[in-house]
């Protein structure tokens, strides 16, 4: 099974492990799927769900002062992490959003991650099992993680927790909700900002599909793609837009041309993602011609399905045009990422609006190296995750 592993890439031989069990996982799933009317996406789900499970620790870990259980808030499930001895007083707390494209991963998947913040910080962690697509499309996961959020900022002193000591965390999908979540705070009266927003590798746009990283990333691992690949990255997309695959819809969001001509051409939301905006050495395209030296090309037909949707801050935040005000934020991007650039993105917006930014780019990196690899530990997710730490001791005053 063939996995490049580029010059430069972080602890190759755990990188091709970790993406030879993704490719025979998801090779299985496709072969059930067409005795069953499962999608392969829900098949592989249940295999990701059912390994999660089955090394998902119990309640009370020896020699840990961290007690989880799972709970609802405002009928959202959560898994809960409680100080089993805490200090005299009103904690602060993290709301974990896990990542999977919005259409794969769990609380249980992500176990060792958040548990390990609760360690790490002494603190509480929620962290939210919000509805996946394709059985619940936008803005369903989205909805979940505000009212969880806001229902624990309600609650925050039945938990020990000071309200205005919560911060939001995720990674991929899961950093689009902490971003959109952290939006909506801001602007919500009664509520107060979140004390920091932690963005590991966010999406945060739907627009441009076609940046320097990934054009970078098929010059690194070829057009099947590194860990995801591209057709399922089109499929994953049109799941949690529409709820359904679309044929022409994947094709367009593969080929970047979902949106109009005219929206492309002419709308200044379009701006946001102009790839002069990067850091000149993030403009690299590797050995493939960059987009601006091609034809616009577009979809009239799939951007009327998608355009509300792809244009609705909640499911792409980069696209507020108010940036102004909002809390503390951490963005990590990495340099083996085909989404890259929307982390870029962003904390080049939150920047130019004056909100304090600590934007770590890790070379090496990868997309999902702070992730579920466990037993695998990657030597940049341990840095990664140790700047978070910092970063979150800092902004909760711990």
């Amino acid at each position: 099974m063939n996995n490049p592993t580029p010059d430069g890439l972080c602890d190759p031989w755990k990188y091709r492990a970790f993406a030879a069990g993704k490719r025979i996982a998801s090779d299985v799933a496709y072969a059930a799927s067409l005795f069953t009317s499962l999608h392969s996406i829900q098949i592989f789900r249940s295999f990701v769900d059912l390994a999660a499970l089955m090394r998902t620790p119990h309640p009370e870990v020896q020699g840990s002062n961290i007690r989880s259980s799972v709970t609802t808030f405002d009928g959202v499930k959560v898994r809960l992490y409680e100080l089993i001895t805490r200090k005299a007083g009103l904690g602060p707390a993290i709301v974990f959003m896990h990542g999977g494209a919005f259409v794969i991963g769990s609380t249980a998947m992500f176990d060792k991650l958040t548990r390990r913040f609760a360690e790490e910080l002494d603190c509480v962690v929620v962290s939210i099992e919000y509805r996946l697509a394709p059985e619940h499309p936008f803005p369903a996961a989205y909805e979940d993680c505000l009212n969880a959020t806001k229902w624990f900022m309600d609650h925050a002193q039945d938990y020990h927790v000071d309200r205005s000591r919560i911060g939001v965390a995720g990674d991929s999908a899961g950093g689009a909700l902490a971003a959109a979540v952290s939006q909506i705070l801001h602007d919500e009266p009664g509520y107060p900002d979140v004390a920091l927003q932690a963005l590991i590798y966010p999406i945060t746009q739907f627009i441009d599909n076609h940046t320097p990283a990934t054009f970078l990333s098929i010059s690194h691992f070829g057009e099947g793609g590194s860990i995801v690949t591209w057709q399922e990255a089109g499929e994953f997309t049109c799941f949690y837009l529409l709820g359904r695959l679309d044929d022409r819809v994947v094709r367009a969001l593969i080929d970047n041309t979902h949106t109009s001509v005219e929206f492309r051409r002419d709308s200044p939301l379009a701006q946001y993602v102009n790839h002069t905006l990067l850091p000149p050495h993030m403009q690299d395209y590797g050995h493939l011609t960059p987009p601006h030296r091609k034809e616009l090309k577009g979809d009239d037909i799939v951007w009327d399905q998608i355009d509300e949707i792809v244009l609705d801050p909640r499911a792409s935040p980069l696209l507020r045009r108010n940036m102004t005000g909002l809390p503390p934020t951490f963005v990590a991007t990495c340099e083996f990422d085909p989404l890259r650039d929307h982390g870029a993105f962003y904390a080049l917006r939150l920047k130019d609006a004056r909100v304090p930014v600590t934007w770590e780019h890790y070379r090496g990196g990868f997309h999902g190296v702070l992730g579920p690899a466990w037993p695998l530990v990657f030597e940049v997710g341990e840095k990664m995750f140790q700047d978070l730490i910092e970063f979150a001791r800092e902004h909760l005053a711990i």
